[in-house]
């Protein structure tokens, strides 16, 4: 099937002219873990976490990636946060094909459901989100995970870097870098219509703001440059994608440069936005990646965010090979933040719209998957930048969340609701709350005690002075370690 796969490819590739370009998507999918109950964290382990949680999360998976390509999803996934299966059995050794195969003609719906048995508890996390896809028309994935070495029949890291590819994969090619604290780099070698392309799936250690969490950071990255200068070594224009949660910001040097004067994501592996430089790097020799967060305006750059303020912890760099006129090559300006209106992004803020355990699960990720699209060029199609990206010294400071206030439409007021608000109706509603503040952090609404924090703001030093009185406020309803709570994103919630 692949081999035939590679050959309808190439025939795209007559006298010269350009393909239909390919997507890549990287997306941290925070967690997914298997309904075996056996887990690292304990907030994947049993009872609080169910097979119901497991069916919601692989499915919400599915529909991000139907987002891509007009439904057929991307031709090459990187995930982050797929689960080391603590219960190694057979079924991690099945290949994608074998896997669909055994389960033709049972449905996800019914394996999690009437047909659920010890068996489907085990099977591993990369092949229930390979199942759902395939079921939402998302087709044609080999599967790579990224483990780590076993001690005592069980993976050394609770989670790992796993790809989907539609392009034929050398199996022969692949390794796995063993890094310090962090998850095993996976390094994939792709046949794209009978070129290769290298694409790295990265989970640095995390901490971004951390001095002590960037010393592993610096020997996660040390460990990759090695690599890549081992392959430039060999070929200089060899095409390379760097992709995942680097924990890291793009520009870490610069937003951490006063306790962090060495990075491993800019002063170890040369992460860049000098578009021009790096796309001579070929002809020019120098070592230095292209990071295509470098393609937004400054103040759009942001797929996650921490304490009101955007970060771009999920990154993809390219080597100078991608833009050169051999092989595989980047299509400029192609980059974009996987932000879905009405889907994995609150109205509000625009912020992702994390997983919740809460019922049968409920949300998405807390970080939006970021992609680029990439094609094969020959001598003939001569690569010419649009606008290339230069770095910006002074140019960039933090970028904060910006908060609209709620209108009509986008939220529930508290006096509307006579009963308990605390059922999966609500659950994450954005609320009007009126109550009567007991503690500096804490408000009954309906005759019961509601938590209140904000991730921005110490929430009871604005309210300490009110306590005893009735107050109003934009809330969204959730719970934190099995507490009730309201959210309050910004002090402009504070009525």
């Amino acid at each position: 099937m692949n081999r035939l796969y590679s050959l309808i490819l190439t025939c795209f590739f007559v006298h010269g002219a350009w393909a239909q370009p390919w997507t890549l998507v990287t997306y941290n999918a925070e967690n997914i873990f298997d309904a075996d109950g056996v887990a690292v964290y304990d907030d994947y382990k049993a009872p609080g976490y169910t097979h119901r949680h497991v069916f919601t999360k692989v499915r919400n998976v599915a529909v991000i990636m139907a987002q891509y390509n007009e439904g057929k999803g991307p031709d090459v996934i990187v995930f982050n946060e797929i689960e080391a299966d603590q219960t190694q059995s057979d079924l991690n050794s099945q290949t994608a094909e074998q896997f669909l195969q055994q389960w033709n003609g049972k449905s996800l719906e019914w394996m999690f459901g009437e047909g659920y048995s010890p068996v489907i508890a085990d099977i591993p996390s990369e092949m229930l989100i390979l199942k759902a896809m395939h079921e939402a028309g998302m087709t044609g994935y080999e599967v790579v995970s990224g483990y780590a070495p076993l001690e005592n029949g069980k993976p050394t890291h609770a989670i790992k870097n796993v790809i989907f590819s539609r392009f034929p994969v050398k199996h022969e090619l692949t390794r796995r870098h063993e890094v310090e604290d962090a998850r095993p780099i996976l390094e994939v070698w792709l046949n794209v219509a009978g070129h290769d392309l290298v694409v790295f799936g990265n989970h640095w250690k995390s901490g971004a703001g951390s001095p002590q969490m960037e010393a592993a950071r610096i020997q996660n990255a040390t460990v990759l440059k090695s690599r890549l200068d081992e392959l430039r070594k060999g070929n200089p224009g060899v095409d390379v994608i760097l992709a995942g949660d680097f924990n890291s910001d793009y520009n870490q040097s610069q937003r951490y440069g006063s306790t962090m004067p060495t990075t491993g994501v800019n002063t170890i592996l040369k992460s860049i936005g000098d578009e021009v430089k790096v796309s001579a790097g070929v002809l020019i020799p120098h070592d230095s990646v292209y990071n295509l967060w470098y393609e937004l305006p400054v103040d759009q750059r942001g797929s996650d965010h921490y304490r009101g303020y955007w970060g771009t912890l999920m990154q993809i760099m390219i080597t100078p090979g991608m833009f050169n006129q051999t092989g595989v090559s980047y299509v400029d300006n192609s980059f974009e933040i996987g932000r879905f209106d009405g889907l994995n992004a609150y109205s509000t803020s625009r912020t992702p719209i994390r997983w919740s355990s809460f019922g049968d699960g409920y949300g998405y990720a807390d970080h939006f998957p970021i992609s680029m699209e990439f094609t094969v060029t020959g001598k003939d199609n001569a690569i010419v930048l649009d606008h290339p990206s230069k770095e910006e010294e002074g140019l960039w400071s933090p970028i904060p969340v910006a908060f609209t206030m709620p209108v009509e439409g986008e939220y529930v007021t508290t006096a509307s609701v006579s009963g308990s608000l605390r059922t999966a109706v609500y659950f994450d509603q954005m609320f009007l709350v009126t109550g009567e503040l007991v503690e500096a952090n804490q408000i009954v609404v309906n005759g019961e005690r509601y938590e209140l924090y904000s991730p921005s703001f110490r929430i009871q030093d604005t309210l300490g002075p009110k306590v005893g009185t009735t107050v109003e406020l934009f809330g969204r309803l959730g719970q934190f370690r099995g507490r009730w709570q309201f959210v309050v994103e910004t002090e402009l919630y504070l009525r």
